[in-house]
């Protein structure tokens, strides 16, 4: 009123019949406003219950397994919402994503789960499904940032088992053997059946030269499967350096020190040398066969050379490099 008022003022128009044109016309652009903001709340309601209509069909068909129907209604949530400049809730790109890692569209996968991350959302699916996201790709860093962070926030979730098995793997594979050792603990008891972890910590134990802890590894491995790569290479190893070094001080002694009873005792060492050289060549001979690796054909030369055998060295040599 106080608009109309400067109004009437300004023009003089004091009659009563101005005052109520003028107080007609207010009401009439007041009743538009209200009407227009009316309408404003009412596309808002219909988007919210249209989002939440398609969160509830997306919840539906995710929980049945239905990944590519859930995965279609989320994206629409996720497009819309981005569209208007703002983001969906973290749940839905969590679902999202884990929908599209089902399907195996990982680029996708990895954009609505890293989404989710940016929002500071944290829950086990969300994790587990980053950790398969950057193992399908490769991103052994990553991969291993997302395992972590499962293992130091949801020690209780349902797959914190193949969690701590994977991560023990990630740092066998990324040769971070003290972190290994601290958290072999946590899957020792499910790894006395399972032959791949033990061969990994069998790894672990190896380039620690913890020499005890390996010969046991290797044991309970023989056990569950002989044939096993990790004990093959570790036994094939072991026997060639436990010839080479017999080989190698027992010689240089006899050279330093050319005397009967010095010669008596090559003679012995050698009695042992032969042996293990022999099962080395074996060992290696058979890994070969299984995947010609250049650093089995080292051994193999090396074997031959003491051998003196210098064709099949030099075959193996070549084959070395």
């Amino acid at each position: 009123m106080a608009d109309l008022a400067i109004y009437t003022s300004k023009f003089h128009f004091k009659e009563p019949k101005f005052i109520l044109i003028l107080s007609t016309l207010q009401n009439k652009k007041i009743m538009k406003l209200s009407n227009i903001l009316k309408l404003f709340v009412a596309i808002i309601l219909l988007h919210s219950c249209a989002v939440s209509k398609l969160t509830q069909e997306g919840n539906t068909a995710y929980e049945a397994s239905n990944y590519e129907e859930a995965l279609s209604k989320y994206s629409q949530i996720i497009e819309s919402a981005e569209n208007s400049g703002k983001k969906a809730k973290a749940p839905v790109y969590v679902n999202a994503g884990i929908s599209a890692l089902e399907l195996e569209q990982i680029d996708k996968a990895r954009k609505y789960l890293e989404s989710a991350k940016e929002l500071q959302f944290a829950s086990p699916g969300l994790y587990a499904a980053l950790a398969k996201v950057y193992k399908s790709i490769d991103n052994l860093s990553k991969e291993i940032t997302a395992l972590e962070a499962y293992h130091k926030n949801f020690p209780q979730g349902k797959e914190i088992n193949e969690i701590n098995a994977r991560l023990v793997e990630t740092y066998v594979e990324s040769e971070n053997w003290d972190y290994a050792v601290d958290l072999w603990p946590t899957v020792e008891a499910q790894a006395q059946s399972d032959v791949r972890m033990l061969a990994n910590y069998l790894t672990v134990h190896k380039n620690l030269k913890n020499n005890e802890t390996s010969e046991q590894l290797a044991k309970q491995i023989e056990k569950l499967d002989k044939n096993n790569i990790t004990l093959l290479e570790y036994k094939a190893e072991k026997y060639f350096w436990l010839a080479e070094n017999l080989y190698v001080s027992e010689m240089k002694a006899y050279k330093k020190k050319k005397t009967r009873s010095q010669y008596n005792k090559l003679l012995k060492a050698l009695d042992r040398v032969w042996p293990n050289f022999k099962i080395s060549r074996d060992l290696y001979l058979k890994l070969y066969k299984i995947d010609p690796k250049p650093e089995y054909a080292k051994f193999l030369a090396q074997i031959y050379t003491r051998y003196d055998d210098k064709q099949k060295a030099a075959y193996y040599e070549k084959r070395s490099k």
